[in-house]
């Protein structure tokens, strides 16, 4: 247990994943904390001091244990790799109790500190604070049982250097041929600077004729980049969507007429560019590329098309014989005009 890396192992498996980049409240059966990530600046020596609101979710009275993490980036998906805070953000924050005791449904706010150092080195502070139901176990800060936290993420002010920069843009796996929607667009933000970076702008979709058809938000869960790391972030353009419970019909004209129905309500056809212009640092730098995707709902264009024959081939009939009976009205009318009744004084 004394060694670093089993710590972390077990910090990071037994703390429940904080989904700290997403913008709705966190929860682990038993509590919910809002908000969901504190994104704040101070200066060198400076404290700051901020609330969180705990909610105990569940029908039976519960005490919650506070513990404190750094954290780093872990891959590409954004997700934080908690780690054992010696040192940095995760040591300068503390709050006003150790422990909550909350009855069932109980909320209460409870206030945290953060005193940061006269000689915090300027740029990205990262941690995390969690609540817990069981209270941590000597200075390693692991514990036994499930786990809600908070992000904090704090910007020290300062001389801080900012690299970053767009690494690539397309659909996602690159592929080119949809037969209908959801289209789903990836990047990769690059971030080597000495704080995090949140990417910011929008993906215009144009269609055959460059006219501007959607525009999305290109950074839709307000993701970071943390510094010395790279990130994925996805966007999906769709207009409408199935149920989570939808389950596709196996008999063959039920499922095509489910899928043209689901085609029409996501109506797209044709070729079509995606044009990704994002913003970021604080000296506003900008960031432009552009990717290609042709959309063709095949089972929609066979109906229309199918219908647009019928509808052609039933108008030119229904042409045909109003004309004639137009036709046959004028020759009736003009017979009638023409026609001479018999004389009858000679009778």
């Amino acid at each position: 247990m004394n060694n670093p890396s089993n710590r972390r192992v077990l910090l990071t498996f037994f703390a429940v994943m904080v989904l700290g980049f997403y913008l709705h409240p966190i929860s682990v059966n038993a509590i919910t904390m809002t908000p969901t990530r504190f994104e704040v600046s101070g200066n060198p020596g400076e404290t700051l001091n901020e609330e969180v609101l705990l909610i105990n979710e569940t029908e039976t009275a519960e005490t919650f244990y506070v513990s404190f993490s750094n954290f780093e980036a872990q891959g590409e998906s954004g997700s934080p790799a908690f780690v054992e805070p010696k040192d940095d953000l995760g040591t300068w924050m503390t709050t006003d109790v150790s422990s909550v005791y909350l009855a069932p449904r109980q909320q209460k706010i409870v206030s945290f500190k953060i005193t940061i150092p006269k000689d915090a080195e300027p740029g990205g502070h990262f941690a995390v604070i969690f609540w817990g139901t069981s209270p941590t176990e000597g200075s390693g800060g692991v514990s036994i049982g499930a786990k809600t936290g908070i992000l904090v993420l704090l910007s020290v002010n300062g001389d801080v250097r900012e690299e970053a920069g767009l690494l690539n843009f397309n659909t996602k796996d690159k592929i080119f041929f949809y037969q209908t929607l959801p289209v789903s667009f990836e990047y990769k933000f690059r971030n080597d600077g000495g704080d995090r970076i949140k990417p910011e702008g929008t993906i215009i979709i144009r269609d055959t004729f460059f006219l501007p058809t959607e525009r999305l938000d290109a950074n839709p869960v307000a993701g970071n980049v943390l510094p010395n790391s790279t990130r994925k972030i996805n966007v999906d353009w769709i207009k409408y969507e199935r149920n989570a419970d939808y389950v596709a019909p196996t008999q063959f004209f039920k499922k095509f007429w489910s899928d043209v129905g689901y085609q029409w309500k996501n109506f797209a056809v044709g070729l079509y560019s995606a044009n990704l212009n994002v913003a970021y640092g604080t000296q506003g730098a900008h960031a432009k590329k552009m990717a290609f995707f042709f959309v063709f709902p095949w089972q929609l264009v066979l109906v229309l098309v199918v219908l647009f024959i019928i509808v052609f081939w039933g108008g030119k009939k229904l042409i045909k014989r109003y004309n004639k009976y137009i036709i046959e009205k004028a020759r009736a009318g003009m017979q009638k005009e023409n026609y001479i009744p018999p004389d009858s004084s000679h009778g």
